[in-house]
């Protein structure tokens, strides 16, 4: 059976590995922390960062990697960095690394919803070394270009820009930018496999599945699929996060990692979604992947990671 580079051996990720085990592939696994939970569980390991390109190259040359072999994580964000570049260097069918980084790169990623048509609330590149130039009657999120909330993410509320870091970093790679507030309904959208999941955002730690946004529903999805197509994620799970209100609606950021809020709602209602999500990507199978109007149910889900989740029943809208 075929081999998987399998990138980031944490507790979260042991689901995916297992179901990849399962489905009889033989897993390669890779992690920064040599004691990582996965680290035991896989069935050869090596301590190397998803990061670190080189090791990880020299890893697949170990395992005699070839064109039936794939790669494969469930980590963070970043790890598709890692995994995009190294599917490239061994010819293995992957997103590419370019799509990635445009998905990482908030400069490159709004460009192209601005190609695509989809709107984003007013930002514009700041420069350190001139005056700010804000409106100081208006609240600003002042973000890092390769930032992940809460890395170098501030809300300035009275124009005073907070120290910011004098060296570049990951998640600081070139630019910060300025960009307006907007006030609305936050939500999160997920498309993959033909299936439109949508997530109303309560806050930070408490959201509701929903079946559509509302009025506009269709025009919205339309153009974030000609996002999607034009990253080449359409064989994949894309996540959008979006601020609707009374004048229009607004794309913020979009993710690559497994789904949190879509993984919870299967497991309330007793669905593997992490078997599903590997037999999508590495076996193609649209049809294992849960259909949003079967599993959309009127549910609060409620926690963060750190103090656990509750479900709390609320009664469907009509």
């Amino acid at each position: 059976m075929a081999k998987i580079l399998f990138l980031g051996c944490n507790n979260d990720q042991l689901p995916y590995l297992r179901s990849a085990q399962d489905l009889g592939f033989t897993v390669i696994g890779t992690d920064m922390n040599a004691n990582a939970p996965g680290a035991k569980l896989a069935d050869r390991f090596y301590n190397i960062s998803y990061t670190d390109i080189d090791g990880l190259k020299h890893a697949a040359e170990i395992e005699d990697w070839s064109g039936e072999d794939r790669i494969f994580t469930a980590a963070a964000h970043f790890a598709y960095e890692g995994a995009s570049k190294l599917a490239a260097a061994l010819g293995i069918p992957f997103i590419s690394p370019d799509a990635v980084d445009t998905c990482l790169d908030k400069v490159k990623f709004y460009s192209l919803l601005n190609e695509c048509n989809v709107p984003v609330p007013p930002t514009k590149l700041y420069k350190a070394a001139g005056p700010a130039e804000l409106d100081i009657g208006k609240v600003y999120f002042l973000k890092s270009d390769y930032g992940k909330s809460p890395n170098y993410c501030y809300r300035i509320a009275n124009g005073q820009i907070p120290s910011l870091p004098k060296e570049y970093d990951p998640f600081y790679r070139r630019h910060f930018l300025i960009q307006e507030e907007v006030r609305g309904t936050h939500y999160r959208i997920n498309l993959y496999a033909g299936q439109v999941s949508v997530f109303m955002k309560f806050s930070d730690t408490a959201s509701l599945p929903i079946r559509v946004l509302g009025p506009g529903h269709d025009e919205v999805i339309n153009r974030l699929r000609k996002v999607v197509f034009a990253l080449g994620l359409e064989n994949m799970l894309a996540k959008f996060d979006l601020i609707v209100n009374e004048e229009g609606w607004y794309v913020i950021d979009i993710g690559l990692d497994p789904p949190m809020r879509l993984n919870l709602l299967c497991e309330y209602i007793r669905f593997d979604l992490p078997a599903a999500y590997v037999r999508y990507y590495l076996l193609g199978d649209v049809s294992a992947m849960p259909v949003w109007d079967d599993i959309c149910k009127s549910v609060v889900i409620q926690g963060s990671p750190q103090g656990g989740f509750n479900f709390i029943q609320v009664e469907e809208r009509k």
